[in-house]
Parts: structure tokens; C-alpha cells; sequence
């Protein structure tokens, strides 16, 4: 019950208010955050670099890295985070090998309380919130977060943000 309330203020709270933007090695965040992962068993990994820092949020960018890694093990056993540094914007792909979401589906992903999976196990889903807080958090950055199935199998979120930076 805790762990629900917190999400749900913190996809209620507007973040941009809280946390100051700041140059941050998101290369050196991802591994962290990768490090953190292969630590308790989990396997993700890194394909592609970011050479240049990046304005943005760190917590709230970790945050939303956490949030879709987590689904991607969860739906998919391991993560694939790949990144590209392009001269417009950054993207950051977390790629999963899990069943993927109906077509139909997809938008109401986002939506509050909406669950990848049915039971009410906190040991198979999550809050249904996980989805709508990282969009929030990339639309606080200038971004944007979509979802597509892969034709491989499993599912991909990207986060595509502007680039301002060095």
C-alpha cells in the first residue's frame, strides 16, 4: 500500500518543480543504473554511447529508466538499453523479449492503474503507474515516450529528448 501511494503522488506531483536541470554523463548514469541491476540478478544491457553530457533532470531520468527497465524484466526476463546521439535529440530504447502489448492497447498503457497483466499479485504487476509517470517525466524534459512491438518479439519504449548539452 505504501509503495502505491508513493506512486501515485509521484506521478500526481509535477517533478519539474522539485528537481534543477543539469549537465549529467547519461553514459555513466545507464551504467550505474545497469551495475545496480546485474547486483541483485537481472541482466540489462548497453548498446550504443552518448558522447556529449545532457541537460536534464538525473533523478527523474533515472527514475524513468527504472521504471521501464523494471517492466522490460518484469514482462521480459532480461533489458537491452540502447542508446543514439544524434545531432536533434538523444533516444534511449529499452528493449524487452516479453509478449509485447496489443496494438490497441498501447495508449492505454499510459493511463493510471492500467496493469500489463491481470492478477492483483504485487509478485506479477506492478501499480499500474510505472508507464504514466516516465511519460510524465519525458514530457517534462521536452520529450516524448512511445511504445512499439518489435517484429521479433517483445516490446520497445523509447524516450526521444532534445538535445541541449555539451
Amino acid at each position: 500500500m505504501e509503495s502505491m501511494v508513493t506512486q501515485t503522488l509521484d506521478f500526481m506531483r509535477d517533478e519539474r518543480s522539485v528537481e534543477p536541470v543539469r549537465l549529467v554523463d547519461v553514459m555513466a548514469l545507464l551504467e550505474s543504473l545497469q551495475t545496480d541491476y546485474q547486483d541483485t540478478g537481472h541482466a540489462v544491457g548497453i548498446e550504443g554511447a552518448i558522447a556529449r553530457t545532457v541537460s536534464c533532470r538525473p533523478q527523474a531520468l533515472r527514475r524513468w529508466l527504472a521504471n521501464v527497465v523494471d517492466n522490460a524484466i518484469r514482462y521480459g526476463g532480461v533489458a537491452t538499453v540502447g542508446v543514439e546521439d544524434g545531432a536533434e535529440h538523444i533516444a534511449i530504447r529499452v528493449l524487452d523479449r516479453g509478449p509485447g502489448i496489443p496494438a490497441e492497447d498501447i495508449e492505454r498503457a499510459f493511463e493510471p492503474f492500467v496493469r500489463g497483466e491481470g492478477s492483483r499479485s504485487r509478485e506479477t504487476g506492478g501499480t499500474g503507474l510505472g508507464l504514466g509517470i516516465a511519460r510524465n517525466i519525458a514530457r517534462g524534459h521536452g520529450g516524448e515516450l512511445s511504445l512499439r512491438n518489435r517484429s521479433e518479439g517483445g516490446l520497445e519504449a523509447t524516450l526521444s529528448l532534445p538535445q541541449i548539452g555539451s
